[in-house]
């Protein structure tokens, strides 16, 4: 996603040990309003807002847009990423 025109992804990737989880945000759009985009449109469902975390939004420069976070587990398959993938391509192209 990083390579996406639009996309910020948080974190660092280049770490073997880290979460399953991805946070980014696109452009400058709310990013309540594209978690809840993408769940009406593409039935996918993160997380988007603070996160109960206002200081790690205070750090990231994110305060006032929040992030989404999409959380994945070993029951996620190859093709449901894809299909996040394709998705967040698709709003950023917007």
């Amino acid at each position: 996603m990083r390579t996406i025109p639009g996309v910020k992804v948080y974190g660092d990737f280049s770490v073997k040990e880290r979460a399953a989880v991805v946070t980014l945000n696109i452009k400058d759009y709310d990013s309540s309003l594209v978690s809840d985009r993408l769940a009406e449109e593409y039935e996918i469902y993160t997380r988007g807002g603070g996160h109960c975390a206002p200081l790690m939004h205070e750090a990231l420069g994110t305060k006032e847009q929040g992030a989404v976070r999409f959380s994945f587990s070993h029951f996620n398959t190859e093709e449901e990423v894809e299909k996040g993938m394709k998705a967040v391509e698709e709003l950023a192209l917007e």
